[in-house]
């Protein structure tokens, strides 16, 4: 990236006064979004505002960096098969000797009952009615002749096998410095976004004041806040989530292994560098550190807690494992080996949804039925003109960045979608069928020891 646009903590002579847009977040969100204007409008004066001290510094240092295809609603179908498209062609999109670590080796949805079973075979079903015939359903016997390795009680699968991971710093790296005209500002303390008459004029921070007509905020679980400083409250809310890495793994399970997601509670883990492995898992105990005696645990929070190593439960490892060894049957060795608690890295951060506000059905009484979305919120706020939003990605940020960057980007340049079906990602846009359908569910099994 070129030295002369990336500054840290600027002084008043590197502070720009103007710009096109200024985006705020320095995540796969952010830096998607300052790729696509690139690309949509070469020589856009663009601004990315990053708090940390580099990109790519906030909840992606969690994430397990996955990507996958086999979505149940098309919008997110779409969007994350355009992104896709870009991991694998990254020489296209990038520049020549750019890669983005994109390595193909599948997710694996396991079932061990035959209502487990039916469920995973009707969810195949579903993907194939939408263009998704990739997506593979797995008996019993198919199961077993290809990844038996995982135990006796796995009885059926849904296999998406174009899914896969990536490195992302390297995604982002590579959005970023492709953006060549864009000027980086890091570590940033505070930005808050100026208003008046109803429209964004700018931004001021303790480095300086930037003038502009459009702000895009895409700073995850600090979204709220932000939106905040415009006079509007964003229908946002997040739960906090943690993942490990252990630079173990047992000798049944392939590096080219595919992700590995269990039934509910949808405990997951996929091979990591040469000989590890990586593991992720979100569960309800998150408040009980904050609530009173007889209060009920909530999941949801409305602004985050930092540090978020305060989320840190260091049971987590061990009860993640235990499920996974429970589930697959292994009683020595497997996932039952304690070799995989040797030296691990725990890490936490937060996944953003839509809170009950922006994701409802309405019933045959017209009253509000709130749901879990897993659509992001890509489009301009209805109040404020100019105030765009990249949010609520609900841990698939990374995945998505790409085609929610252009999403994002043909809403600030007037331009049409890239597809229909982006329109699902609307502020107002309440209600998208078969959205629901995610890791996080009703299902999941809540935790409050």
């Amino acid at each position: 990236m070129a030295e002369n646009r990336v500054f840290s903590n600027p002084g008043p002579s590197q502070m720009p006064s103007t710009a096109d847009v200024v985006i705020i977040g320095g995540g796969p969100a952010g830096c998607g979004a300052l790729w696509a204007l690139e690309r949509a409008q070469p020589g856009i004066r663009a601004v990315l505002i990053e708090r940390g001290h580099q990109l790519g510094s906030g909840a992606s240092n969690a994430s397990l960096e996955n990507f996958r295809t086999a979505w149940n609603s098309p919008c997110n179908a779409v969007m994350m098969a355009r992104s896709i498209e870009v991991f694998h062609n990254p020489e296209e999109y990038f520049g020549e000797g750019v890669s983005v670590g994109a390595r193909t080796r599948g997710y694996l949805f396991c079932g061990f009952t035959e209502t487990q079973a039916a469920k995973l075979r009707a969810d195949v079903d579903h993907l194939h009615s939408i263009g998704l015939t990739h997506a593979q359903y797995l008996d019993h016997d198919e199961v077993q002749k290809q990844f038996g390795w995982l135990g006796k009680n796995l009885i059926a699968a849904k296999y998406d096998p174009k899914a896969g991971w990536l490195d992302s710093y390297a995604l982002v790296m590579a959005l970023a410095s492709t953006a060549r005209n864009a000027i980086i500002l890091q570590e940033i303390a505070s930005t808050s976004i100026i208003v008046e008459g109803g429209r964004v004029t700018g931004v001021s921070t303790p480095n300086g004041t930037i003038s502009t007509p459009n702000v895009i905020i895409a700073n995850g679980a600090d979204a709220r806040a932000t939106g905040r400083t415009a006079g509007v409250e964003l229908p946002i809310m997040m739960r906090p989530r943690q993942s490990f890495t252990t630079g173990w793994r047992h000798a049944e399970f392939p590096a080219d292994g595919p992700m590995v997601i269990g039934a509910a509670p949808f405990q997951h883990v996929r091979p990591e560098a040469q000989t590890g492995a990586i593991f992720g898992w979100e569960y309800s105990w998150n408040d009980k550190k904050r609530r009173g005696p007889g209060e009920r645990a909530e999941r949801e929070l409305i602004d985050p807690i930092y540090p978020t190593d305060y989320w840190k439960d260091p049971r987590f490892p061990s009860m993640l494992l235990t499920i996974m060894a429970r589930q697959f049957g292994h009683r020595s060795g497997g996932f039952s080996s304690g070799q995989y608690l040797r030296g691990v890295d725990h890490r936490a951060g937060y996944y953003v949804y839509r809170d009950d506000t922006a994701a409802y059905e309405i019933g045959a009484d017209r009253r509000h039925m709130p749901y879990e979305s897993q659509r992001a919120i890509l489009d301009e706020h209805p109040e404020v003109a100019g105030l765009f939003l990249s949010i609520a990605h609900v841990g698939h940020g990374i995945m998505s960045s790409p085609a929610a960057g252009e999403i994002i980007a043909s809403k600030v340049l007037r331009q049409p979608l890239p597809h229909p079906v982006y329109a699902d990602f609307g502020f107002n846009v309440h209600y998208v069928e078969h959205d629901s359908s995610g890791l996080a569910s009703d299902e999941a099994a809540i935790i409050d020891r």
